[in-house]
């Protein structure tokens, strides 16, 4: 199972990558903040419903605090940044800048555990950033605007928080400690429920299944894959570094369900990511 995190973090970015196409399909009936506070509220109970049933134990006191620093950047401050975000940029632009992750992950796992990345290591995840710029630059088309600098913000949040997962699922079940960030975000984003009780109301059924899909898929299963993978992996470049893939799946997302075909772009900057971290996982 040690050497097993790359299934869990495959899964991870193949819900994200998905994710961010279907969004579009619900930023003409919420807001940024009432989008992120239904998605934290579906994806806590899908989870918590099955803490339930499996009966796992709360969380101790001492540790409430850790879970409520989760949730607040995890889920309650990175799912506002990240609607903003990609409210104002294609997806493509908005998951090269998500994947700043990756390298805000490495630099803070070295900084604060003092984990060690081999040259290599570094060399690789450049090969896949390059990936990534092979993606956004082939048509010329980056949006460098305020929605980047959201996203980025954004991919900040994403990188702390897998560090305060890394430190948790060494004290509880990546289960347990998905479930209890996520009930925190919830308890954060109480203020918000008249608001998105009124925008759920006003949604069609496209963007009401849309919204589940976020909640309990992009965002309750793929968080408890997340963690899990955090969980297992040796480092935390490790897991990180798969979000260098989200682009590459997104843009085939976007073929399959609005029909906008991917470039050549896509299937070069694509084969340069996968090598990329093919090598980072043998090298690093």
């Amino acid at each position: 199972m040690k050497n097993k995190y790359w299934i869990f973090a495959s899964i991870t970015v193949l819900l994200w990558g998905f994710a961010s196409v279907l969004i579009r399909l619900t930023f003409d009936y919420f807001t940024a903040v009432t989008l992120g506070a239904a998605r934290i509220w579906i994806a806590a109970a899908t989870l918590l419903i099955i803490c339930l049933i499996k009966k796992m134990p709360p969380p101790r006191p001492r540790d409430i605090p850790v879970f409520f620093a989760a949730g607040a950047v995890g889920f309650a401050f990175y799912l506002v940044f990240f609607n903003l975000g990609f409210a104002r940029v294609t997806a493509a632009t908005g998951n090269v800048a998500l994947a700043a992750t990756s390298l805000f992950s490495a630099l803070l796992a070295v900084a604060v555990f003092k984990e060690k990345i081999r040259p290599l290591g570094w060399l690789f995840s450049g090969v896949s950033f390059i990936g990534l710029m092979i993606l956004v630059f082939w048509n010329g088309l980056l949006s460098v605007n305020v929605g980047v600098l959201y996203t980025l913000f954004a991919a900040f949040l994403l990188s702390i928080y897998g560090l305060i997962q890394r430190w948790l699922t060494k004290r509880y079940k990546a289960l347990q400690s998905s479930a209890y960030s996520l009930a925190a975000a919830a308890i954060l984003m109480t203020p918000m429920l008249p608001s998105t009780i009124r925008d759920i109301s006003a949604a069609p059924p496209t963007a009401i299944a849309v919204l589940i899909y976020l909640g309990m898929g992009a965002s309750g299963i793929s968080y408890l894959c997340w963690s899990k993978a955090f969980a297992i992996a040796k480092r935390t470049a490790d897991v990180s570094n798969f979000n260098y893939l989200p682009p590459f799946i997104a843009g085939f997302a976007a073929y399959a369900i609005f029909r906008e075909a991917p470039d050549l772009g896509t299937y070069i900057g694509g084969a340069v990511i996968l090598f990329g971290l093919w090598m980072f996982q043998k090298k690093a």
